[in-house]
C-alpha cells in the first residue's frame, strides 16, 4: 500500500468530458481516487474501448488500479445529455471529497467540469465549485488563482454578473485578497518574496486617482 496521500478527483458532469478524463488519469503514475458512479465509468470505458480495473476506495489507496469512491447516479448518463435528476448525487460526491480533504485524508481536490445550469434546473442554487468548496470548508476568503508557467493570476471576484463587479470590489476586499495570495505564495508555492501587481478594473485605472480607484 502507498503511504503517500492521494489526490481526490471528482468526475463532474457524467454526460460530459469528466469521466473520460478520469479514465485517462487511471493510466498515469499519480496516486488518485476518483469520485464517480462505478457503473457509469464502466459504461464510458466500454464506449471508448478501454479496459479499466476498478476498485472501491474505502479509506486505503491501492496502486495499479482505478480507486473509486462510489456515488450512485439516480439515472443512467448519456453523453451530451445532462440530466438534472443526477445533480444531487454530483453535489454529494463533491461534498464528500471536500470534507475528506479538510480532514486530511487526501492531498488535494481536483474537479472535472460541472454544468451549472443543469444543477440550477434541478432547483439547487449553485454558482460554482469555488463558492461550494469555500462554504463547505468554512473559508472566510476564498480566492480563485489561475496559473500558467511562472504567471499566477488571482481574482478578487468570482462568478458575479458584470454589472455587480464595481460595487463588489472594495478596498477592504482587495487588501484581503492580496494578503491571502501573498501568504499562499510563500507557504504553498515556496516563493519567499512574492511580487504582486494589482490590475485596474477600468482601462484607465490609476491616473493619479482620477481614472478609477481600482
Amino acid at each position: 500500500m502507498s503511504r503517500q496521500k492521494p489526490l481526490v478527483v471528482t468526475a463532474g458532469e457524467p454526460a460530459g468530458i469528466g469521466p473520460d478524463l478520469c479514465l485517462e488519469l487511471a493510466t498515469g503514475e499519480t496516486s488518485l481516487v476518483v469520485v464517480a458512479d462505478p457503473e457509469q465509468l464502466k459504461q464510458r470505458a466500454a464506449l471508448l474501448g478501454r479496459e479499466i480495473d476498478q476498485r472501491e476506495y474505502a479509506g486505503s489507496f491501492e496502486p495499479g488500479v482505478l480507486n473509486v469512491l462510489p456515488i450512485s447516479l439516480p439515472n443512467p448518463a448519456a453523453c451530451g445529455v445532462p440530466d438534472p435528476a443526477n445533480s444531487s448525487a454530483l453535489l454529494e460526491g463533491l461534498a464528500r471529497a471536500t470534507d475528506a480533504c479538510v480532514a486530511g485524508e487526501f492531498a488535494a481536490l481536483v474537479t472535472a467540469p460541472m454544468q451549472k445550469s443543469v444543477i440550477n434546473d434541478a432547483g439547487i442554487p449553485f454558482s460554482g465549485h469555488t463558492e461550494f468548496v469555500a462554504e463547505r470548508a468554512g473559508a472566510d476568503q476564498p480566492v480563485m488563482l489561475l496559473a500558467a508557467g511562472d504567471l499566477r493570476v488571482a481574482l478578487v471576484s468570482t462568478h458575479l454578473p458584470l454589472r455587480e463587479v464595481p460595487d463588489y470590489i472594495t478596498e477592504d476586499r482587495v487588501v484581503s485578497v492580496i494578503k491571502v495570495v501573498h501568504g499562499e505564495l510563500r507557504e504553498r508555492f515556496n516563493i519567499q518574496s512574492p511580487r504582486l501587481l494589482v490590475c485596474g478594473l477600468n482601462p484607465h485605472a490609476g491616473e493619479g486617482g482620477y481614472g478609477s480607484a481600482y
